[in-house]
């Protein structure tokens, strides 16, 4: 139960940071994120590897998380939930023309961040963004030469995170790296893929600062049964040493 906890307060901290900074991207990513079928629900189970491993199929459940679509793909929910399915971190986003106009997050039941964009500018989009009481101006720009897309998103001002993505003729994408200035934080990742577009073969390079040594991390996935559509409902992920990282489990529900 130790390791659940500590794997739940880990997840929590990095979703809901995501969480906050999602809406304020333009919708660029292919609908149900590359999902075939009209996907409405996406619910994935995190089981422990190390039990998994030992061949023990009765799993015990770390976290879950849930994700609703609209008709259009965008993500108007997601959920972080224990093992006994109680929610502990959820956002809804509202949608306009592709692009997120409202997004309010949760955690504990409590609102924590609320994101409501700006009227104006098509090339910047920006949004008052409010985290436990302080309010920021967040702005997030934009660009796209050919397969490579950057986005900056800035608040008061200050730049907080670059991201830039590299993807393949199909639009899947083969490279991202963020930095983050103030922290001097910088990641990378390099995507390989299998012929029905899923991640293989994943390497993760981080840096924490310029004083720090770059790691890489390197991860494969192997995938199990596929449902009617072509997506995956079970993988497990590898370390370099064929360890377990990561054994999922994933319930999809499609728009009729």
């Amino acid at each position: 139960m130790k390791r659940t906890g500590f794997c739940l307060t880990l997840i929590l901290a990095v979703v809901c940071s995501a969480m906050i900074s999602s809406c304020g991207r333009e919708y660029k990513e292919q609908p149900f994120g590359g999902l075939n079928g009209r996907v409405q629900t996406v619910k994935v189970w995190h089981m422990m590897p190390e039990v998994w491993h030992a061949n023990n199929r009765g799993t015990d459940v770390m976290y879950v998380n849930t994700t609703v679509y609209d008709i259009y793909g965008h993500e108007i929910y997601s959920a972080v939930m224990d093992s006994g399915l109680r929610v502990q971190a959820e956002a809804e986003s509202l949608f306009e023309n592709d692009v997120c106009v409202r997004s309010t997050q949760r955690s504990g039941g409590r609102v924590i961040a609320r994101i409501n964009k700006v009227p104006g500018g098509k090339r910047v989009l920006e949004y008052n963004k409010e985290v436990n009481g302080r309010m920021i101006r967040m702005s997030v720009k934009e660009t796209s030469i050919g397969r490579r897309h950057k986005s900056v998103v800035t608040e008061d001002g200050v730049v907080t995170t670059i991201s830039i993505i590299k993807t393949d003729r199909e639009g899947y994408p083969v490279k991202i790296s963020i930095t983050e200035p103030q922290t001097g934080k910088k990641t990378l990742e390099t995507n390989i893929f299998d012929e029905n577009h899923n991640v293989i073969e994943k390497h993760t390079y981080t840096n924490m600062g310029e004083n720090d040594e770059e790691e890489n991390l390197i991860t494969y996935t192997k995938y199990g049964d596929m449902d009617e559509h072509g997506n995956w409902i079970n993988c497990r992920t590898f370390n370099k040493v064929h360890l377990p990282v990561e054994v999922l489990i994933r319930e999809i529900e499609y728009w009729e």
